[in-house]
């Protein structure tokens, strides 16, 4: 977790409200394969450890045909788990990654 907060940290050239990004976003970059745990999905780093992620405001987590999916305000499903993300935003004071913005799927997982 440190080693992913620091990357965060010297990420980020914009100074604003992280928590919900209302005066900017910030421009760390989290990237990783989403996993479940319990009823939420995390991102998994390369080096296999796991960070939550409060994701950006109009985006939610739902169960869908057994698995859990990242929706979007629209309901869209953006992702599922076992898919490769990116999301932009920065550490929080809760040392919990917020994300802000959009959030992008490197590779789909096939199974989805």
């Amino acid at each position: 977790m440190k080693a992913f907060i620091m990357a965060a940290m010297l990420a980020v050239s914009a100074v604003g409200s992280v928590a919900g990004c209302e005066m900017g976003c910030p421009t760390a970059l989290a990237e990783g394969v989403l996993v479940a745990i319990g009823q939420d999905l995390v991102l998994r780093a390369t080096t296999g450890e796991t960070n939550a992620i409060a994701w950006p405001s109009g985006y939610s987590v739902r169960q869908e045909s057994g698995r859990l999916v990242l929706a979007d305000r629209f309901g869209t499903v953006k992702a599922r788990d076992g898919d490769r993300i990116g999301v932009a935003g920065g550490v929080g004071v809760d040392n919990v990654f917020h994300g802000c913005g959009d959030i992008w799927v490197e590779a789909p997982n096939p199974a989805g």
